[in-house]
């Protein structure tokens, strides 16, 4: 019976590890935003999940696996949320300005784990593996709707990316007042070939649809 498949084609127990896997994520980011990384403890990861403190390995070599994989996960899912499951009629525009300011948002909302994100051992290169793929799926259904115009996708993800990170980094050190976010949102929506004005407006009223 074990190994019944879904229609997923995954099988019970990969299911199971599936959802194991899942409950030690969470436990991880929970415990990393109230303690931060230096006190958290494999155990008190295992114990908040309510898995076997064994049973961790299984998935994880280790502590800081455990939290680049947190941190990677953290960055895909707020990403992939705005991108995917979009009607096709969804304007590409706003969802560009919503995960924009979602993503580099996450200096203000979640300091400390944003200072992780920026903080640890390569991470730009987790930062830009986790929000490249939906963002490029993003821009290249603004391309096929005729709503942007880019001449070289990867050399313009490649910026965007970049300049997140960057800001993200410099929003945390206090370089950038409140509306560094929006300001960047509309520079990239020009970058896809947006009118100022046009940006502007949009990103304004998504912003305040964010804030509601």
């Amino acid at each position: 019976m074990a190994s019944e498949k879904s229609p997923s084609g995954l099988t019970r127990t990969q299911r199971q590890q599936q959802r194991t896997r899942r409950r030690l994520l969470d436990a991880g980011r929970d415990l990393i935003a109230a303690n931060g990384v230096v006190g958290l403890r494999v155990q008190d990861v295992t114990e908040r999940a309510d898995v076997a403190l064994g049973s961790f390995y299984n998935y994880f070599s280790s502590k800081d696996v455990l939290v680049e994989a947190v941190i990677s996960e953290t960055l895909s899912d707020l990403a992939a949320e705005t991108v995917t499951g979009l009607d096709d009629d969804a304007d590409p525009a706003e969802t560009v300005a919503v995960a924009t300011l979602r993503v580099v948002g996450l200096a203000r909302r979640e300091p400390d784990l944003a200072r992780l994100i920026v903080n640890i051992a390569h991470s730009e290169t987790l930062f830009s593996d986790a929000v490249h793929p939906p963002a490029r799926m993003a821009v290249e259904r603004g391309i096929v709707s005729g709503r942007f115009m880019v001449a070289n996708v990867e050399v313009l993800l490649t910026a965007v990316i970049g300049g997140a990170f960057a800001l993200i980094r410099e929003i945390l050190d206090g370089r950038h007042g409140p509306y560094a976010e929006a300001a960047f949102a509309r520079h990239v929506l020009c970058s896809l070939g947006l009118r100022p004005d046009e940006a502007l407006t949009l990103v304004t009223r998504v912003a305040e649809t964010l804030n509601d």
